[in-house]
């Protein structure tokens, strides 16, 4: 029954969603042309194997810092609320900005909750260290689910200057603390501060920021954490991002995409990536957890009539704590698809939902705007 009940919710709840979201942008189609801000906004329900139901809304603006600004893309604000069954919640508050005919770019995201999220343990961390005959018989399965909850807050700044066609270099920081509390006796708590510095960069060719349809976009960025600056620990994070898109008639495309992210050093396990949290849709228990995260994948987009169309993709990555550890056996797969619908045509922005299915695990996502755009 646990089985068949996500499906049941996916198919009882699908059609009133993309109902309410055609509600909405109906709406915004029918607001006066010079409107300076136009409006995207979503109620989201959904379900997945660790948060359970999940109510919520995401809701976003979009417009021009300059009104005569005509190369600049459109800059966006999101304002994202979640909040499910397990007693998660969290608001998240974003925005990007693009400055003076494109000259400049920046983001500033900010946001406070608490996350009931769970982590997989090896039985050998578990029973290292025991004497002999504590566990008579291996355990029927490679480890166990350790239920935490995390209550954190956070600020994250980026500014990127042009320095050369279509690269762009600047800087970035992070403020953010996290109380980490596990639901297993013996197991101490984890409070973490934690204040970063580094080196942000982009090279951008693609048409366009929300729907691209050609060119290239790659990302190279680092997020460094000491001790004398005021965090609880030293430690690097490295994140490489490749998305190559080449188009398929004049509204279709395929885009391939490497993406990864690397924590070196004494890395806390706030620190730690997750599969699934941030990429390769597919993964949403938690289970994948180390220091560096790798996935390579493609998705094709189609767009069958005016406003409509669907993406279909796929994919691997791998969870590994050293390079010494990335093996076939390590390799994730994931595949999936979803439907959109184009909410702004004027600028190219379309709303979705996203089903994936991984190794033992799956995942619902709702989207504003393409994935791999942020």
């Amino acid at each position: 029954m646990t089985k068949i009940f996500p499906l049941l919710f996916i198919f009882l709840f699908l059609p009133s969603i993309i109902s309410a979201q055609g509600n909405v942008i109906d709406t915004v189609n029918t607001t006066k042309k010079d409107k300076k801000v136009k409006k995207v906004i979503i109620p989201t329900i959904t379900y997945n194997n660790s948060f359970k139901a999940i109510f919520g809304f995401m809701a976003s603006g979009f417009y021009k810092l300059k009104a005569n600004d005509t190369i600049s893309p459109v800059s966006s604000s999101t304002l994202i609320g979640t909040y499910s069954t397990n007693d998660t919640w969290y608001v998240v508050q974003a925005n990007k900005f693009y400055i003076k005919e494109d000259r400049f770019r920046s983001k500033l995201v900010g946001g406070f909750g608490s996350v009931n999220f769970q982590t997989f343990v090896d039985w050998s961390d578990i029973i290292e260290g025991l004497p002999p005959g504590i566990i008579p018989v291996p355990p029927p399965e490679d480890g166990v689910f350790v239920g935490y909850n995390t209550k954190f807050q956070f600020v994250y700044l980026d500014f990127l200057a042009r320095v050369y066609k279509k690269l762009y270099l600047g800087a970035n920081m992070v403020y953010s603390h996290a109380l980490t509390e596990f639901d297993a006796p013996n197991v101490p708590g984890e409070e973490v501060n934690l204040f970063g510095f580094g080196f942000a960069s982009e090279y951008d060719t693609r048409n366009n920021q929300f729907m691209p349809l050609n060119g290239f976009n790659g990302k190279f960025n680092t997020m460094s954490f000491l001790e004398s600056l005021g965090s609880s620990s030293n430690y690097t994070n490295i994140n490489i991002e490749y998305n190559k898109y080449f188009p398929q008639g004049e509204r279709n495309t395929i885009v391939l995409r490497a993406y990864g992210q690397a924590a070196i050093g004494d890395v806390p396990f706030a620190g730690q990536n997750v599969v699934g949290r941030d990429d390769l849709r597919g993964y949403s228990n938690g289970k994948y957890r180390a220091n560096q995260v790798y996935d390579v994948q493609s998705e094709y987009r189609h767009w069958f009539a005016k406003r409509w169309g669907y993406v279909a993709f796929g994919g691997v990555a791998t969870a590994i704590n050293d390079s010494s550890d990335l093996s076939f056996d390590n390799l994730l797969p994931a595949v999936g698809g979803g439907i959109r619908f184009l909410a702004i045509p004027s600028s190219n922005i379309s709303v979705g939902m996203d089903v994936a299915v991984g190794k033992d695990d799956w995942g619902l996502y709702f989207r504003i705007g393409e994935a791999f755009t942020r």
